[in-house]
């Protein structure tokens, strides 16, 4: 199983080789990426997930396990929108136009930040394209599968009875506000940590091949293997 601290710079390299840095635009004091593509989407979502895994350990390391659920599902989001975004790659659909829209209307402004008007593509939609990653076409028991882990994760989203009640208990009999203390606890939840390592690494190898960055690629491979480079 690879480590988080293995596959930060891993990571950072896609950034650069596939996209590169960003502009520093004056007028609105912000960095912004002026080409508006589903390539760059795609990897400032892997960008997005791989900083969720370091906001996971530090929760679940801290008790805090609502925040760490919430960023479970923020971190799954985004790698479904890698394999919807760059399914067809270099081809997009109109899905992913308007997707690619949306993302870039919430941008900065010099008033701030502005709302995304163009409506949201689907769920369903976004995630089909990473059972057909999986399976190679559609397939309704993995559909399933996901789809429940997506409820599970949304329920500490929107902080639903369940998931606050997971936090009651422990000697003083209270909703430990400030993080479970139960170190037998954070470690069963750890095991989500590694998943999602697991899984952003392969989101990124799937966009490293899909953009022919060959050697990062084999590097990515090579890491997921135990093998160094």
């Amino acid at each position: 199983m690879m480590h988080l601290d293995q596959l930060l710079p891993l990571i950072e390299r896609l950034r650069v080789e596939a996209i590169g840095a960003p502009d520093f635009v004056p007028e609105i004091q912000a960095y912004v990426y002026k080409e508006q593509s589903a390539k760059v989407v795609a990897i400032l979502k892997i960008v997005r997930a791989t900083q969720g895994l370091s906001a996971m350990k530090l929760l679940c390391q801290s008790g805090l396990f609502i925040d760490f659920g919430v960023t479970i599902r923020c971190v799954y989001d985004c790698i479904d929108e890698v394999y919807f975004l760059l399914e067809g790659f270099p081809n997009t659909s109109a899905n992913v136009d308007k997707f690619v829209k949306g993302f870039f209307e919430s941008a900065m402004t010099i008033n701030g930040h502005r709302s995304q008007t163009t409506p949201a593509v689907e769920t369903a939609k976004i995630r089909s394209a990473r059972v057909r990653y999986l399976k190679g076409s559609h397939d309704e028991v993995i559909t399933q599968l996901l789809a429940r882990l997506y409820k599970t994760f949304s329920g500490y989203v929107h902080a639903n009875c369940a998931q606050i009640m997971e936090t009651f208990g422990g000697p003083a009999r209270n909703f430990n506000l400030a993080g479970i203390p139960s170190v037998e606890e954070q470690q069963k939840r750890m095991e989500h940590v590694d998943l999602a390592i697991n899984a952003v690494l392969q989101a990124a190898s799937f966009a490293a091949h899909t953009l022919n960055l060959t050697a990062l690629y084999q590097d990515l491979v090579r890491s997921a293997l135990g093998e160094t480079s």
